[in-house]
């Protein structure tokens, strides 16, 4: 067991190798690794727990990120013009930014946020991604208006949730609008198949209890089918006449933080005694050891800074910080989920994208180390330096020392999405959560059947759970496995000190439990 937390201050820095070919690919690398490097020369490193680094001083820079982040709030320059469909992702990065910085942001500039998402809610379901006279309703900003009610909203009168409760029906119907026979979703009318928008709709599908087998019905084939052979996840898949289906691109670090996630929120539905409503292989595993061994893969070596690109071969990306990096505490949990399913004389087995080293042996032969991967305190040093060099990013390279805000890399500005990115896989790096089968067990025994809200009517004769006892058992296990996820603070790991430390984001919702855990528990009615 290693005693210390390595730095990437204290590794060798290595060029990217080219193999003798100069592309401009490998041009962009080897000046991004430049820039890394004179940002990293020109500041002292941040204090990283059990190594002595010589004035270690650099620590988050809230106070900036907050007046940088306050800039934004009530007016935009002309430039914005262009995210004029994004107006509920500018709220969402705002206020969880704000969350995970621990801003409590003043009520009547909560009651006007409120007022601002609730015009984006379309007469004919989902949200837009600006004014709903102007706009229409689209899966991802869906997601992102209702996450920010979850965050500024409340149960009170104006508070938004309540209409959401009179919305239920309505984005439920737009959902199956989107729906395709395969088990994808278009993410608006006329538009493209994208598991991107699949995440979004299966959150927010938990969140308001609108789960139906109809909705449900092969989804986890289409998730599954969009891995590709290097282990994450393509956009989406495309299924020939004969029912078979292949990957539609290559892996891309938010195609599989999106698919993982979804996997995951499928999963959270088929309680130990199986449903009747939805096929006996729900949900089609993925291969969870690939996406392990791929999203490691991802991060970058010390002369990267640590932080984490989104595709083979790119740069990196301090966006990557959660779309990548967030995704191992979901990726443990399915690996556990994973090994108790093969326990089972009736499992399904997962089609496994085998990776094998020079000798011949599986590269994930060692199962301990496999389960620890992103841990903090359980693991050795090689798997401590994943958490604690994306905190180095984050500190080092991500922040903006002149404007406040958080960027993708040295030599681009801060924004909003990045500020809320790199805060939030931060978070991740930091916190250390798990979900075990005793706090589900946990949940399940304190859920109140007999309360509830209405249910959705489906679309399509036999839509529909197949009875109301199977409906509760379905919402039982969907909202314990919610609630489940519980923070171990005797393995925190903070790099920069006290002053560097953030709020704890639940994944795969990406808020706090504290906004969380009311959001779901007034829809559930519990």
């Amino acid at each position: 067991m290693a005693t210390l937390y390595p730095s990437i201050q204290s590794l060798q820095k290595f060029p990217y190798p080219g193999d003798g070919v100069v592309s401009s690919t490998l041009t962009d690398q080897h000046d991004t690794e430049g820039l890394i490097a004179d940002v990293l020369d020109e500041q002292p490193p941040a204090h990283v727990p059990r190594l002595g680094l010589q004035n270690a001083t650099t620590t988050l820079d809230s106070v900036n990120h907050l007046k940088f982040i306050q800039g934004a709030m009530m007016s935009l320059p002309s430039g914005f013009v262009g995210l004029d469909a994004s107006r509920p992702w500018l709220v969402f990065w705002t206020v969880h930014s704000l969350d995970l910085l621990g801003v409590l942001l003043p009520q009547n500039i909560r009651d006007r946020a409120v007022s601002t998402i609730l015009h984006f809610l379309h007469p004919t379901g989902g949200f837009c991604g600006g004014a709903a006279n102007t706009h229409m309703p689209h899966l991802l900003p869906t997601y992102a208006s209702v996450v920010s009610l979850a965050i500024v909203g409340n149960a009170g009168k104006g508070g938004g949730w309540e209409r959401l409760v009179d919305a239920r029906q309505d984005i439920y119907n737009f959902f199956m609008r989107c729906k395709r026979p395969d088990g994808g979703f278009v993410v608006g009318d006329n538009c493209e198949v994208d598991v991107r928008g699949t995440y979004c709709l299966l959150v927010v599908a938990t969140l308001l209890d609108i789960i139906t087998p109809e909705l449900l019905h092969n989804v986890d084939k289409a998730i599954a089918a969009g891995q590709t052979f290097e282990g994450g996840f393509a956009c989406s898949s495309f299924t020939f006449k004969d029912g078979n289906r292949v990957a539609m691109s290559e892996a891309h670090g938010g195609y599989t933080s999106c698919s993982v996630f979804s996997h995951f929120l499928l999963s959270s539905v088929q309680p130990p005694r199986r449903l009747e409503s939805l096929p006996e292989s729900f949900p089609v595993p993925i291969d969870v050891d690939s996406v392990v061994r791929w999203s490691a893969m991802m991060q970058g070596e010390a002369a990267d800074g640590g932080g984490f690109r989104g595709r083979s071969n790119k740069l990196v990306d301090g966006c990557y910080s959660w779309w990548v990096g967030g995704t191992f505490p979901v990726l443990e949990e399915l690996r556990r989920r994973e090994a108790e399913v093969k326990t089972s004389p009736n499992g399904p087995t997962a089609t496994k994208i085998v990776a094998v080293d020079d000798d011949g042996e599986d590269e994930w032969a060692d199962e301990a180390s496999m389960h620890a991967l992103f841990n903090r305190g359980m693991c050795d040093s090689e798997v401590r330096l994943m958490a604690v060099a994306l905190q180095e990013y984050t500190l080092l390279v991500a922040q903006s020392v002149t404007r406040g805000g958080l960027r993708d890399k040295p030599g681009k500005g801060p924004d909003l999405y990045h500020t809320c990115n790199n805060l939030s896989g931060l978070s991740v790096a930091q916190h250390r959560l798990t979900h075990t089968p005793e706090e589900v067990q946990k949940q399940r025994e304190a859920f109140k059947a007999d309360r509830g809200l209405p249910a959705v009517k489906p679309t399509t004769p036999g839509g529909g759970w197949k009875s109301e006892e199977e409906r509760q058992a379905a919402r039982r296990e969907v909202w314990a496995n919610v609630r489940a996820w519980v923070e171990d603070e005797s393995d925190t790991l903070v790099v920069g000190g006290q002053m560097s430390q953030v709020n704890t984001t639940v994944p795969p919702f990406n808020m706090l439990e504290v906004r969380l855990q009311p959001f779901i528990d007034y829809f559930y009615c519990q």
